[in-house]
């Protein structure tokens, strides 16, 4: 894989260098996340969001990369507070290596909930909320 802007994008993403995310990013990159349906289109929306997330969460940790030609699979630990999500990064680069899509699947569900709430009011969608019912 050409990983010639993927690596510093991670990189930029441990070190919460927000400033310099854009250059790795394809100006029409998509981002699918877990916290919203509809997925973030473009640069600018994308880069906001990331800038949210840098400034909500307390560590960005990525723990093993699966590469193949275009495609890798990011492995990822997230925390925010008391709130921890493990998850991949589905990351796709175009022919200049620049990142074309990204669509993020992150797990235990209670650990998204509460880091989409923390993150809800920065990127501004409504936040979620996890009801957890009794067993009839």
């Amino acid at each position: 894989m050409n990983m010639i802007h993927a690596q510093p994008f991670l990189d930029a993403m441990h070190a919460k260098a927000s400033a310099t995310l854009g250059e790795h990013l394809d100006p029409d990159v998509i981002l699918s996340s877990p916290f919203v349906p509809e997925p973030f289109v473009g640069r600018d929306a994308v880069i906001r969001v990331l800038k949210a997330l840098l400034a909500g969460v307390d560590e960005f940790e990525t723990v093993g990369i699966i590469a193949g030609e275009n495609r890798a699979a990011i492995m990822l630990r997230i925390r925010a507070g008391e709130a921890e999500v493990t998850g991949v990064d589905d990351m796709i680069v175009g022919a200049d290596g620049r990142i074309i899509s990204m669509t993020v699947q992150w797990r235990p569900l209670a650990g998204i909930v509460a880091i989409q709430q923390k993150l809800a009011p920065l990127v501004g969608v409504p936040a979620l909320e996890l009801v957890e019912k009794g067993s009839a």
